[in-house]
C-alpha cells in the first residue's frame, strides 16, 4: 500500500496548491487516479483487502460490504467539471465467480478539487447476478437538461446472460438528479439496448435487437421537460442452406413514446422496463 499512500499524500498537497477553475482541471484529467481517496471518504473507516480479482476496500460497520477498485465507474461530469461522478457496487460477498452474487448500488456525486462528497443515494441490493449476470457498471453524462436549473445524468447497467443456445444481452438506464444535500432517481430501469435470441449454436435460429434513444421534450409537465424515447427494433434470422449460413433480415419497426414527469419521476411502461 506504499504507492497507494504516495499518491493518496501528493494529491492531498495538490488539492492544497490549486484553487478554483485550475483546481478542477486539474482533477478533471486523473478521476482514475482519484478513485481511492473519493471511497475513503464516502466510506470512512473502510479498509484495503486483496481480493480474487485485485484491490477491495471492506467498509466499516455492519452490514459488511466489498468494492472492488476495478468495478468503480468514476467520471467527471461535463455539465459541471466542479463534480465528479462515481457509480459504486458494493458486494454483499468479497468473493466473486459465485453461482448467485448481490450488491448494493451507490451513486456519488463529489467534488473534483478535494475527496469531499457532496450528495449519494443508495438502493440497498439493486444489483443481481445469477444466470443472468451484471457486466457492467457505467455512467451516462449525455445533456439531460430537464429545466434551466436541472440537469440530469444516467447510470447504465449492462446485463449477459449465461447461455449459448439463448444468447441474451441487455441495458438499462437510471436518471438522476440533484436534490439539496441528496441525489433522487427520477428515471429507473428504461431499457435502451436488448438482444436476444434462439439458435441450434450451429446456424439455424432468430434474434432479436432493439435499440433506444433517450431526447428532452420540449413540452414540460410539473416543472421538467419530457422523455422522448425513440426505439428501433430489427430482427433476423438465420439458415443452413447447403454448407453455407445465411442471414435473412426481418422487418424493422420504429416507434417512439414520450415519458411525462409526474413530480416524483418518469413512469416507465412496463414494455420499455428492463431487469
Amino acid at each position: 500500500m506504499a504507492q497507494r499512500t504516495v499518491l493518496s499524500l501528493s494529491l492531498s498537497l495538490g488539492a492544497l496548491l490549486c484553487t478554483g477553475a485550475f483546481c478542477a482541471d486539474a482533477a478533471a484529467a486523473d478521476c482514475q487516479s482519484r478513485v481511492y481517496d473519493l471511497l475513503r471518504a464516502a466510506y470512512p473507516g473502510s479498509t484495503g483487502e486483496t481480493g480474487d480479482e485485485g484491490e477491495l476496500l471492506r467498509t466499516a460497520g455492519s452490514p459488511t460490504r466489498w468494492i472492488n477498485l476495478g468495478e468503480v465507474a468514476c467520471k467527471v461530469w461535463p455539465a459541471s467539471p466542479d463534480k465528479t461522478l462515481l457509480a459504486v457496487r458494493l458486494r454483499h460477498d468479497a468473493a466473486t465467480g459465485m453461482d448467485s452474487e448481490t450488491a448494493d448500488l451507490e451513486v456519488l456525486v463529489a467534488d473534483s478539487a478535494r475527496p469531499r462528497i457532496l450528495q449519494r443515494y443508495r438502493e440497498d441490493g439493486a444489483l443481481q447476478s445469477d444466470a443472468v449476470r451484471i457486466s457492467s457498471v457505467t455512467l451516462d453524462t449525455a445533456r439531460y437538461r430537464l429545466n434551466e436549473s436541472t440537469t440530469a445524468f444516467g447510470v447504465r447497467i449492462g446485463y449477459t446472460g449465461s447461455s449459448r443456445a439463448n444468447p441474451y444481452g441487455s441495458t438499462v438506464m437510471n436518471l438522476y438528479v440533484a436534490d439539496g444535500a441528496a441525489l433522487r432517481p427520477v428515471l429507473s430501469k428504461l431499457e435502451v439496448s436488448k438482444e436476444r435470441g434462439e439458435w441450434d449454436t450451429n446456424c439455424a435460429g432468430e434474434f432479436e435487437n432493439v435499440q433506444r434513444t433517450v431526447a428532452i421534450d420540449a413540452k414540460r409537465d410539473h416543472g421538467y421537460a419530457g422523455l422522448r424515447i425513440n426505439s428501433i427494433e430489427e430482427s433476423t434470422r438465420n439458415e443452413l442452406d447447403d454448407k453455407d449460413c445465411n442471414e435473412l433480415p426481418g422487418p424493422t419497426k420504429k416507434s417512439s413514446v414520450r415519458l411525462a414527469y409526474d413530480g416524483r419521476e418518469y413512469a416507465v411502461p412496463d414494455d420499455l422496463r428492463g431487469l
